[in-house]
Formats: structure tokens, C-alpha cells, sequence
């Protein structure tokens, strides 16, 4: 009986180990250059996409029409639009998202990926 329990012992701290293998060799320097915060312009816009498919222009409502307006017609233009859908949408759904804004204006769209979301 002793053998077979120090048996199982050697086999789950094995296997444990092993499993915790990948999270060891991970590069912690990635961990830091994603940790630092990102900081945004007063020139660049904020764009949220609800799970409903409404959009959010700097926190306002507006239509995809007055969207595709402002895109095109805005004076300053700004730097850059930053793009942050919600998690409850597909990533069909949000590619077709970015795809649509590259049409509607020539200013650089960044994707920005949801806060609360697990890392990889």
C-alpha cells in the first residue's frame, strides 16, 4: 500500500509540474509591454461598438449614418480612431466593424480589446 501511494504522489506532482511548464517559459517582458498603459490624444477618437450594434462616438450615440459623416467631413480630422467593441461580439462581427470604418475614412483605426478580458 505504501508503494502505491508514493507512487501517486510521484505521478500527480509530475503532472503537475508538467503543467505548469508553459506558464514558466512564458516571456514575462511581453506581461510588461502589455501591462503599460496606453495613452490616448485629444485628437484621436473613442469608438464603441455595443453588443446590440449601436455605436459610441466619445461616448455619445450615434447613428451609423452621422458616423460615416463624421468620418469624412471632420474638421480637425483626428489623429486616429481607437475601435473598442464589446466582448459579447463575434470576431465576424467586429472584423466586418473595421472593415466598414477603413471605407468610411482614410484615418488610422486601432483595435483596442475590451477591459476584463482573460489574457491568452
Amino acid at each position: 500500500m505504501p508503494l502505491v501511494l508514493a507512487t501517486a504522489v510521484v505521478v500527480v506532482s509530475l503532472t503537475g509540474f508538467l503543467a505548469l511548464v508553459p506558464a514558466l517559459l512564458s516571456s514575462q517582458d511581453l506581461a510588461v509591454v502589455e501591462a503599460a498603459p496606453r495613452t490616448r490624444t485629444a485628437s484621436q477618437w473613442l469608438l464603441v461598438r455595443s453588443s446590440s450594434g449601436s455605436w459610441y462616438l466619445n461616448g455619445d450615440a450615434v447613428s451609423s449614418a452621422v458616423l460615416a459623416r463624421s468620418l469624412r467631413q471632420a474638421r480637425p480630422r483626428p489623429s486616429a480612431v481607437v475601435l473598442l467593441p464589446s466582448s459579447a461580439r463575434t470576431s465576424a462581427a467586429v472584423a466586418a466593424d473595421l472593415s466598414w470604418l477603413r471605407r468610411q475614412s482614410n484615418v488610422p483605426i486601432r483595435l483596442e480589446r475590451p477591459e476584463g478580458l482573460a489574457q491568452p
